[in-house]
């Protein structure tokens, strides 16, 4: 409930207008439409061959509002977005915590988590992306299948097919999600059982795109087909999109119209070698990063840190250079390396004091679950939303473990202090320099990839 009315206090002023409703959150607005064409409501009228049909219809209880109510798109929108918020920081970050570190999250350190959360992605919630709600359904999703009993891994189920068909690319989360529900209990007929509530929780979700797929495009696939008839798979585009460009961001800056648009001058002179100048197959791109390992490791290494460099805290700016931007990179890059810090602090105490123990209460199976989505989306162009997993993976980590008073204590004497805040200084530096190198890079909207 305080989740939900921040949100509801904050996004009506957050300044945006409902002409600035545009691209990807309209798009799924007026795919909403589409369960209703034709006269009546049914779910085998969506006929998008990019998006699933769960997305959409989540809108629909937004556009009755409106119709009711006489609002806008965008508050339509911001209600369903103060929603999610409520749900996502208010529910399913915080079980499954629970579950995973076997102790709740306390309620300081959970405000911490919420002010975080707010203060670097507090406009994605005033549109319809499908980034926040995907996430949120998948959190639950884990939640649910390290519970006991059949029909825990039923509601799992529909949780996990719901956040795959919203984000095709969580497929990825498959095999953590098995984990999981493998591990979660010891008796190997009530795995089997568990396993069918599972199966049986994804068909519920998966049939009716399984059924739009053979009406409309005449494939037997209950995944979202991700691409059009007769063009090549949106991944492999996005493949030679990440080849070309290192970041992006759709823009409402009057001087910068649509596009915030990063080359990578090194990957388009490697492409050019391709024949036809991109990669046609996915074996094509499989042999160039056989060819150039070097290359394409620091391609991804540069993907995974623009993922992570949040300069704005909305999918749309306004400004290029908004109020508040050096602060809000700085905190970033501070909460990055305290991030690193505690991750590997972590791993060397696991090894060291139980070296052949696994990782348990499902720690291993969650971040497996969290993590392959992110790692499946280095190479392609990359968006900061892309990362959301592991950037709130890494808040969550730095709200409920860290303790500076502690940690600042076990420093010791002044000169080891000292050090640390040397060392701390010059990641901050290298970061910013990094993110400048990226910055300068910035090409026109003309250049922009076409869908």
């Amino acid at each position: 409930m305080l989740v939900l009315a921040l949100y509801a206090a904050y996004l009506p002023l957050s300044g945006y207008t409902v002409g600035q409703f545009r691209f990807d959150a309209a798009e799924y607005w007026e795919l909403s439409l589409k369960f209703t064409q034709g006269g009546g409501f049914s779910l085998l009228r969506f006929d998008d061959p990019l998006r699933g049909y769960l997305g959409p219809l989540l809108i629909v209880p937004a556009r009755g509002l409106c119709r009711l109510t006489g609002c806008s798109m965008l508050t339509g929108a911001q209600v369903l977005g103060a929603g999610w918020a409520a749900l996502l920081f208010g529910v399913a970050i915080p079980q499954l915590w629970a579950r995973v570190a076997g102790r709740p999250l306390a309620g300081a350190r959970w405000l911490v988590l919420v002010g975080l959360a707010l203060i670097f992605w507090r406009d994605y919630f005033n549109f319809t992306l499908s980034d926040m709600p995907a996430l949120t359904l998948l959190l639950l999703a884990l939640g649910a299948l390290g519970r006991p009993g059949w029909h825990w891994a039923l509601v799992g189920g529909l949780g996990l097919a719901a956040a795959l068909n919203i984000r095709p690319v969580y497929v990825a989360a498959l095999p953590g999600c098995l984990w999981l529900l493998w591990g979660a209990h010891r008796l190997n007929e009530r795995r089997w059982a568990r396993l069918a509530g599972l199966a049986a929780g994804m068909a519920l979700v998966l049939s009716p795109q399984w059924l739009i797929n053979r009406q409309h495009f005449q494939q037997n696939t209950p995944l979202v087909l991700a691409g059009r008839p007769g063009s090549p798979p949106l991944y492999l585009r996005q493949l030679n999109w990440g080849t070309r460009f290192q970041r992006y961001e759709s823009s409402l800056i009057p001087e910068i119209p649509r596009s915030l648009l990063y080359a990578d001058s090194a990957g388009q002179l490697l492409l050019l070698r391709e024949p036809g100048g991109r990669f046609a197959s996915y074996g094509q791109y499989l042999k160039h990063t056989w060819q150039h390992p070097v290359a394409t490791g620091w391609r991804y290494a540069r993907h995974l840190f623009n993922g992570l460099d949040l300069r704005f805290p909305t999918p749309y700016p306004r400004q290029l250079h908004p109020p508040g931007q050096e602060g809000l990179r700085v905190l970033n890059y501070g909460l990055l390396g305290i991030g690193a810090w505690l991750t590997a602090r972590a791993g060397w105490r696991r090894r060291k004091s139980r070296p052949h123990e696994t990782t348990g209460s499902g720690q291993g199976a969650v971040l497996l679950a969290l993590l392959l989505p992110c790692l499946l989306v280095l190479p392609t162009l990359m968006e900061c939303r892309f990362l959301l997993p592991l950037h709130l993976l890494m808040l969550t980590g730095v709200a409920g473990a860290w303790q500076p008073v502690a940690w600042w204590r076990g420093l010791g004497g002044p000169v080891r202090r000292a050090a640390v805040l040397g060392l701390g200084a010059a990641w901050l530096w290298g970061c910013w320099q990094l993110s400048e190198s990226t910055a300068r890079q910035r090409r026109p909207p003309s250049e922009a990839p076409q869908e």
